[in-house]
């Protein structure tokens, strides 16, 4: 279980876009940005000693710790903390740390490795023979739903060839990849089988393959699915169980290099929804995460170039987690893999503004640009012309 979250992360893109108007040496940015930008991290479960010892080397180095106020007189008891500083600091810190007892190397090496991925800004995804790169902004990911009961537009695009009018529209509107899929993951539906998905879905890949050069993502849990979607043109499999419902699933991955997206959810599209719970839902969907991405890597042999997170919006979560998710979502950064996020139309937007699922593009927008605006690369979207626009201007205002 992970034990370190970043919390209030500033933006590392604001101070680098001021020292580069001031004509600064790139040296001189690298070195000035992890003096400039400053960090919180929430910390989980330091005891007494722990605490009180990163309370001492935060004020050496300059930081601050904040703990329980009674931690020094209570010391068989855990205290949550808040570690705030410049990365500079922090790294100091990190480096006292580490030759310490009570759990703290581990901390230590948490924030290292934090930080490391968090300045890892050249972050790219590959999928076969294609690689994204971030460095414009984040990618435009279609939502192409091919079934009759998706939440917010089943049955539209049911039919191969409304399905491939409307995949072709998204393209035309700018989207860089089109997710495809075959069976709804709404709160309790349920699975179709594996013939029925491809008959829905391959032949709209086919069709594309052939007209459309952007990338080709298929939603699905299947490997013969992804398999066969694969060998007819797709690029991703985007997997909401994280390669954990078919055993075939990774070795899929791997053969065709494909890119690969890793979900969260709790339980199962059938069950997610029934009083979903956490103790913590970041580090909670955080460790998930990392665990998953641990066995792509080091169980399965996928090349980590090729896989992405998603905290999963909307698969397990109350309002009130998505909303925690994405106030803090620059967090699944700190994993080192491209994050993508996807919260458009859903239910929490409808909860929260009142919205019912025909009316939350201002919401689904809303939520988009303070994804692309706090390190998310890839955003998942129904409208695409109307989320370019608004990213565009978020993007504008940033770089005035």
């Amino acid at each position: 279980m992970k034990r370190v979250c970043l919390v209030s992360p500033a933006s590392i893109r604001e101070i680098v876009s001021h020292l580069e108007a001031l004509a600064v040496h790139p040296e001189g940015i690298e070195i000035m940005n992890r003096k400039a930008v400053f960090y919180t991290f929430r910390i989980k479960s330091l005891s007494a000693p722990a605490a009180n010892i990163l309370k001492q080397e935060a004020l050496a180095a300059g930081a601050e710790l904040a703990t329980a106020w009674n931690v020094i007189k209570a010391p068989d008891t855990l205290s949550d903390a808040l570690l705030m500083g410049t990365s500079r600091q922090i790294g100091i810190i990190a480096g006292k740390i580490a030759s310490q007892q009570f759990g703290l190397p581990g901390i230590a090496e948490e924030l290292r490795t934090a930080l490391d991925n968090l300045y890892g800004e050249r972050r790219t995804f590959r999928c076969r023979d294609t690689v994204l790169e971030f460095a414009g902004g984040p990618k435009l990911m279609g939502i192409l739903n091919v079934t009759p009961d998706s939440f917010s537009d089943g049955g539209k695009y049911f039919s191969p060839e409304a399905a491939l009018e409307h995949g072709l529209a998204l393209c035309g509107e700018g989207a860089d990849i089109l997710d495809i899929g075959g069976e709804s993951t709404k709160p309790g539906s349920t699975p179709v089988s594996a013939g029925e998905e491809m008959r829905r879905v391959i032949p709209v890949i086919r069709e594309l393959r052939k007209r459309v050069g952007i990338l080709l993502s298929i939603d699905t849990t299947k490997a013969s699915v992804a398999a066969e979607a694969l060998e007819n043109g797709a690029d991703i499999v985007n997997d909401i169980s994280a390669l954990n419902a078919d055993a075939d699933m990774p070795g899929v991955v791997k053969k065709y290099r494909a890119g690969v997206i890793l979900m969260h959810m709790q339980g199962t599209p059938a069950t997610m929804q029934i009083s979903p719970s956490y103790d913590d839902v970041m580090i909670e969907v955080l460790s998930y995460l990392d665990e998953r991405a641990r066995f792509a890597v080091e169980e399965a042999g996928i090349d980590r170039t090729c896989i992405a997170v998603d905290p999963g919006i909307g698969f397990g979560k109350t309002a009130r987690h998505n909303l925690s998710l994405l106030k803090d979502i620059r967090a699944f950064r700190t994993l080192g893999f491209s994050v993508l996020a996807g919260a458009s139309r859903k239910s929490f937007i409808g909860t929260t503004t009142g919205a019912d699922a025909g009316a939350r593009l201002p919401g689904s927008l809303a939520a988009a640009v303070w994804a692309a605006t706090h390190g998310v690369d890839i955003i998942r979207v129904h409208d695409i012309k109307e989320t370019k626009q608004a990213l565009a201007m978020a993007s504008a205002i940033l770089d005035a």
